[in-house]
């Protein structure tokens, strides 16, 4: 696109090393422009210990999208809405009785984060995916808290709504009037044989908990990196509301263009996902997270927003933990897009221990560096790569739109 996105991209995989691979995309409702850099994988771990495994980063590279899969539940809900199949009105304990916490919370609530909402124990250390249906069923409603709003749980929630209104599996639901409709042809719930050697490695994650040092090798080639939807999907059989979709860098662009151009949703309901529902100023230097649909809208502090400085009051981002990013702006007809794999061989979460700090495990303040792990291997640091995505690929995103005329 431009040798100063190039270069930062560079920088970004090659130098402060928190991506083995990016891939960016930009466009308005008919047209797109991309470039990517970097590898798909890196390592693999082996009996005898992590070797390399250099797999370059494609155009037909398949990316666990995480988060974004939230998008896709919206899409779903408010297209049930559209259709008079549901009302915003309808409470969710009658809609899934199963839910028998909820029978006085209606669909908004949930949808808007107008009520926060906790499980008994956490999803993700359930024993099995029955006890963690369980809980997940049996959650409550919980006090708001003061600044950190957004959940997966809201998300994880609607997705059996979406079940319940629409009659379907809610993925069925998804191909037929979301994907088909917007002819997106590679995203899936279980990635397909045939397409795992396209997926993006997102195995041997590293973490840093106090003392606790924690390696993830149970995500393969295709198989969601998020543990909630690792633990409830059936290697996809059940896709969750809140992660669990793969797609293509194609097929991605494919679906915000279906969506700025009116094909998959009025115009209305479109405006509708960004509008703030839940920021605001807390009087006390801090702010409640500004919220729409499942999304971040704009925030009126940059440094606190998903979305590009660029980007209007009706826009809406959405990032996921895997290193993606997804902002619209419906006004202006635009988007921007990014594909990553920060988890890959990453160390992509630092609790420092008490009494320590980022450089005690050898980071610098921007949290660039890399860390001794307890067998030796220096591991390069993801863990504050959120605070790079402005500088490093939204401002020079910004300027390859505006000599396009696309701004």
């Amino acid at each position: 696109m431009n040798t100063l996105l190039e270069e930062n991209m560079r920088f970004l995989c090659d130098e402060a090393r928190m991506l083995a691979g990016i891939t960016v995309a930009c466009g308005t409702r008919t047209q797109s422009a991309w470039a990517q850099y970097g590898r798909a994988q890196e390592v693999t771990l082996t009996d005898t210990g992590f070797v390399p495994c250099l797999r370059p980063l494609t155009a037909e590279a398949v990316y666990d999208l995480a988060s974004l899969t939230k998008l896709f539940t919206t899409v779903a809900l408010l297209l049930l809405l559209e259709q008079g199949r549901l009302s915003l009105d309808e409470c969710v304990g009658e809609i899934d009785r199963r839910f028998v916490n909820l029978r006085s919370v209606t669909v908004f609530d949930v949808l808007s984060f107008r009520v926060s909402l906790q499980t008994p124990e956490r999803i993700d250390t359930a024993p099995d995916r029955e006890e963690g249906l369980r809980r997940l069923f049996a959650l409550r409603v919980c006090p708001t808290p003061a600044v950190r709003v957004y959940s997966d749980i809201n998300a994880m929630v609607l997705k059996y709504v979406v079940e319940a209104r629409s009659g379907m599996a809610f993925f069925d639901m998804l191909k037929e009037r979301v994907l088909a409709p917007a002819g997106l042809t590679r995203t899936y719930a279980a990635v397909p044989d045939a397409e795992r050697a396209n997926c993006v490695c997102y195995n041997y994650e590293h973490r840093i908990a106090g003392g606790d040092y924690i390696l993830r090798t149970n995500t393969p080639a295709g198989v969601p990196h998020d543990p909630k939807a690792l633990l409830l999907s059936r290697g996809g059989k059940d896709l969750c509301g809140h992660a669990g979709l793969f797609s293509t860098r194609q097929d991605m662009v494919r679906f915000a263009q279906a969506l700025l151009s009116g094909e998959l949703l009025s115009r209305r309901l479109l405006f509708s996902i960004g509008t703030n529902r839940t920021g605001r100023d807390n009087g006390d230097g801090t702010y409640r997270q500004y919220l729409g649909f499942l999304c971040f809208s704009k925030h009126p502090q940059q440094r606190l927003s998903e979305v590009p400085r660029w980007m209007g009051s009706r826009a809406f981002g959405l990032s996921g933990f895997t290193g993606n990013h997804l902002s619209l702006d419906p006004q202006l007809g635009r988007f921007v897009l990014f594909l990553g794999n920060r988890c890959h061989a990453r160390v992509s979460h630092v609790i420092p221990a008490e009494g320590l700090t980022l450089e005690d495990y050898g980071l610098d303040a921007r949290g660039v560096g890399l860390v001794r792990w307890k067998d030796g291997r220096m591991v390069p640091s993801s863990a504050k790569y959120v605070y790079f995505k402005d500088e490093r690929l939204h401002a020079p995103l910004e300027s390859c739109m505006r000599r396009r005329g696309w701004l």
